[in-house]
């Protein structure tokens, strides 16, 4: 079997949206799951509850799986029909699979606040519903990734099978890619203090909206990378079908 260009590259970049997010996802999960398992040691039925927080952080890496399917199959490597892929497709799905997969990595902040919450809920279990806000915070940067994955792919051409963009667009693609891949690393800095959060409201429950804001503070640069991604799609004329 001959592999064009481009089919080689919507193959590493299905690569990238899989194994860069799920390892994300495996650490995060296995931060949270010594905790679980700390908690459960003491208290068998507090098992559901730390399975609820460890299970948190297993999305980036679905997020990535989802991605990685979607590349395969839309440019034809699963099915037989690649051959003609040209090498812009190609270079967008590189851009693709470092956007999910970078912005997966979050998952490791997020695995950090949910080991927090389980430990907090392990004690309170009226502790569960606030842990789980703060839990859920590093997963926008996630889902930030996903959304400029997605836009990539529906604004090349990759859903349709109707390439016409040149070559150059596909490495404006891979920029689009790199700046909200790695602003989603501000995830990690999130789960940090959203896991402080946690063990602060535990102790204070008046405390709960500040200790929000300043979760919600590192978002910030996850905002600016999700900007940029935008704005160089709309600079190079992806939104008007150019």
């Amino acid at each position: 079997m001959v592999l064009s260009v481009g089919t080689v590259l919507v193959i590493i970049g299905a690569g990238l949206a899989v194994g860069i997010s799920a390892l994300g996802a495996g650490i995060g999960v296995g931060i949270a799951g010594a905790a679980a398992a700390g908690v459960t040691a003491v208290d068998q039925d507090k098992f559901g509850v730390a399975l609820v927080f460890q299970a948190l952080p297993q999305t980036q890496g679905i997020y990535g799986l989802l991605i990685a399917i979607l590349l395969l199959m839309s440019t034809g490597v699963l099915g037989g029909g690649s051959a003609d892929v040209p090498v812009s497709v190609g270079l967008t799905a590189l851009g693709v699979g470092i956007a999910v997969g970078l912005s997966g990595l979050s998952a490791i902040g997020q695995g950090i606040a949910a080991s927090s919450g389980v430990a907090v809920a392990g004690r309170d279990s009226e502790a569960v519903g606030k842990g789980l806000v703060f839990s859920v915070l590093p997963e926008t940067q996630a889902i930030y990734g996903l959304l400029v994955a997605i836009l990539l792919m529906a604004f090349t051409g990759m859903f349709t099978g109707v390439y016409t963009l040149p070559a150059a667009v596909g490495f404006a693609a891979i920029g689009s890619g790199i700046a909200i891949g790695f602003a989603g690393l501000s995830g990690i800095g999130q789960g940090i203090t959203a896991g402080a959060g946690i063990v602060a409201t535990a102790r204070n429950p008046d405390v709960m909206g500040r200790a929000l804001i300043f979760a919600v503070m590192s978002e910030t640069f996850a905002i600016f990378g999700l900007l940029i991604a935008i704005l160089i799609m709309f600079g190079i004329g992806l939104f008007g079908g150019a």
